[in-house]
């Protein structure tokens, strides 16, 4: 059972549900901002964060360990009555893929359950690298959203049949501005979803640094998070060791 509770229901009664995987290595405000904003713009009942296990695709040697990653992620969504975690990969044995979990989450909520699949544009070009790609697109819909140094555009790149044959045009509106949103069928009843979102130029890789550097991050993470941060000491190079606390 995947315990994600939202107030006093649970998650699976409801019909709309985001998806939102990540590191989360440290979970921070822009996430919390976009999880916001998709939820506003496509009415959805709950967005469901989603903290990864052991990533397939990233190496990471200041990776913190999955339960902290979790713990953050529910300090940070505590305020919020429209999240809530779930331990689905940090609790999976080997590495995490996303066909893996979408499967486990169908079948725990049910198959009247909508899901939408939240990602970056960043992420999304790179699919056809992921576990069963193709298998993963009939499954849900995909929302993917901007990121520093991509386009929509960037999507006639993913080698899959489907998503190549995005109209070139259309996509050139949604990066120009004169659309901030646009749908394709994907199959059966699903949708990729472009939506042109508040950008996040909030980087989890420089707050890192920030923090084993000493400096200022109040403003960019929720101050729960950095209070866990700092008593856990995590991020933090142990100087007599010369080692990142993990």
């Amino acid at each position: 059972m995947v315990n994600c509770i939202f107030g006093d229901r649970k998650v699976f009664e409801l019909q709309k549900i985001g998806l939102f995987g990540g590191t989360f290595n440290p979970v921070h405000l822009g996430h919390l901002s976009i999880a916001c904003e998709v939820r506003e713009r496509l009415s959805l009942d709950s967005v469901i964060f989603i903290p990864t296990g052991t990533p397939p695709h990233k190496v990471k040697t200041d990776l913190i360990a999955p339960e902290h990653r979790l713990r953050m992620v529910e300090l940070a969504i505590a305020p919020y009555g429209f999240f809530t975690a779930s331990s689905i990969e940090t609790e999976r044995k080997g590495l995490s893929y996303s066909i893996d979990t979408v499967t486990a989450l169908k079948k725990e909520m049910g198959e009247e359950t909508e899901f939408y699949f939240i990602i970056g544009i960043d992420a999304f070009v790179e699919i056809n690298t992921w576990k069963n790609a193709d298998e993963l697109l009939t499954m849900c819909n995909f929302v993917v959203i901007p990121r520093p140094g991509h386009r929509f555009a960037d999507l006639k790149n993913v080698h899959i049949p489907l998503i190549k044959k995005l109209p070139a045009d259309e996509l050139g509106k949604i990066d120009s501005g004169e659309t901030s949103s646009l749908s394709f069928p994907l199959s059966g009843n699903y949708y990729l979803l472009l939506e042109k979102i508040t950008l996040c130029d909030i980087s989890s890789t420089e707050l890192r640094k920030l923090i084993r550097d000493g400096q200022e991050v109040k403003n960019l993470l929720p101050d729960s998070v950095m209070s866990y941060i700092m008593r856990q000491r995590l991020y933090l190079i142990d100087k007599k060791e010369n080692i990142t606390k993990r």
